[in-house]
């Protein structure tokens, strides 16, 4: 039984993932591809595995391979297992794509006051009373 979350995180790394993210998204993307690279840059199988996914993304036995080699570095590295999660939460809450018309927006960290999202206005917006 293969990780759903692994299997993403193979599949992002494989594919061009980056391709239409946010700058955010895109640095989000670059660390987590470092993080791996590094991993397993000390093991030839675990290497090979990660440069046949990236030749052939669209090979799910390579993809499946990959999280594989993703499984087991989680399982002997806590450490790593730590940060590949952080590293693709932050990935996952930067992908705000707007897919067939749809609009997704996100609003995070310490927000005070008042925020607007939005598609399409059309006319003023106005906030409180017209009289201070």
């Amino acid at each position: 039984m293969y990780d759903p979350v692994l299997v993403a995180v193979a599949a992002a790394l494989a594919g061009k993932a980056a391709e239409g993210l946010s700058e955010g998204g895109r640095a989000a993307f670059a660390a987590l591809a470092r993080l791996v690279r590094r991993k397993v840059q000390a093991d030839p199988p675990a290497q090979a595995a990660l440069e046949s996914a990236q030749a052939e993304p669209d090979d799910d036995a390579r993809i499946r391979r990959l999280a594989q080699v993703l499984e087991s570095a989680v399982a002997r590295d806590r450490l790593f297992a730590d940060e590949l999660g952080r590293l693709w939460d932050v990935l996952r809450d930067q992908q705000a794509v707007a897919v067939d018309g749809a609009v997704v927006n996100q609003v995070s960290g310490g927000v005070s006051g008042t925020v607007v999202q939005a598609r399409d206005i059309r006319g003023g917006i106005s906030f409180g009373s017209a009289n201070p």
